[in-house]
């Protein structure tokens, strides 16, 4: 029996590589029968208020058929996943297919074995922070531009001289963060982690035979992805994107045969809010899976083995088939 394993990566915003797999029939279905293993939180809405409600197989498809959400991993007591060894999942049906979504694990971001990481390596989670700095045009020269802008800015305004805010300038670029020493901070500071458990909205297929999944989040997520930075660094930050740095958390997702990760760099306002912290939930991100389709429905698709990453959009996926 052979095996053949293909790549894929897709955006919400890109049709990449369907044209092989011919037109494909149009979706509409909703997640039914939800059901949650593991630790999370199931959040109700009152109003524009979010709240912790019941554990429940009711509460779960209200949250998924409303504007609550289901918090895979999510615990009262820390930002971070709950279990970073263990992931949590989310279980039902979309069109009489199996859908399986998962929180991450430290396998998941480091590759089977491994509790962590070094920059440059080929895992997920190079390849999502790079995506996370591409998305906002970080480079290490751009940094060092706007470090010594920053500082000539800061220099100026204090002295009123010339020379001693160029002079300012230049020790503050010497010294500027590089995206290696960024992915290194955000790594010590449990960044990845903070990143694995999901709000899951909603769930649904879409008109390409994949899914559409909504996580809620922060639309201002600049205290998540940049938690690590001091003031005068988030004034850096400020000064290169100018408005709000949006980044979803990331799920694991098995669907009609296929497994992939996938996330989002683009959210629209919610209209509720968590009252407890005043921004959790406020952003939605739209994730978006142009996948082929399956002759027929099945019960549990085959686990994929995901042997390599491509970076390009927010959908990775890795198809692994059986071939009689």
């Amino acid at each position: 029996m052979n095996r053949t394993i293909q790549h894929l990566l897709l955006s919400s915003s890109l049709a990449i590589g369907l044209g092989a797999f011919g037109s494909l029939p149009a979706w509409a279905g909703s997640l039914t029968g939800a059901s949650v293993s593991g630790a999370h939180l199931t959040y109700g809405v009152n109003g524009n208020q979010t709240a912790i409600t019941g554990n429940n197989a009711q509460n779960w498809q209200a949250a998924l058929d409303g504007l609550g959400n289901v918090e895979l991993g999510g615990t009262t007591a820390s930002p971070n996943t709950a279990d970073f060894n263990q992931a949590v999942t989310l279980t039902g049906n979309v069109d009489g297919f199996e859908v399986i979504i998962s929180s991450l694990t430290a396998a998941d971001w480091f590759g089977a074995g491994n509790t962590t990481t070094a920059y440059g390596n080929n895992d997920l989670a190079n390849t999502w922070f790079n995506a996370a700095l591409a998305a906002y045009g970080i480079t290490d020269a751009g940094i060092k531009a706007a470090v010594s802008g920053v500082a000539y800015s800061q220099t100026f305004a204090q002295t009123k001289n010339a020379t001693l805010a160029t002079m300012a300038a230049n020790a503050a670029a010497a010294q500027a963060p590089t995206t290696a020493s960024l992915f290194d901070r955000f790594l010590a500071g449990n960044g990845f982690a903070r990143f694995s458990d999901p709000n899951v909205q909603s769930v649904a297929s879409n008109g390409s035979g994949g899914l559409d999944i909504v996580l809620a989040g922060h639309y201002d997520a600049t205290p998540q992805l940049f938690s690590f930075l001091n003031s005068t660094e988030l004034a850096v930050v400020a000064s290169m994107i100018g408005g709000p740095v949006q980044a979803s958390e990331l799920v694991k997702v098995s669907y009609r045969g296929q497994s992939y990760y996938s996330f989002g760099f683009k959210a629209t306002q919610s209209g509720v809010v968590d009252p407890l912290d005043g921004v959790s939930h406020t952003g939605n991100y739209l994730l978006t899976a142009q996948l082929p389709a399956e002759s027929d429905p099945v019960a549990v698709p085959e686990p994929a083995t995901v042997l390599g990453l491509i970076a390009l959009g927010g959908v990775m996926v890795a198809t692994k088939r059986k071939v009689a």
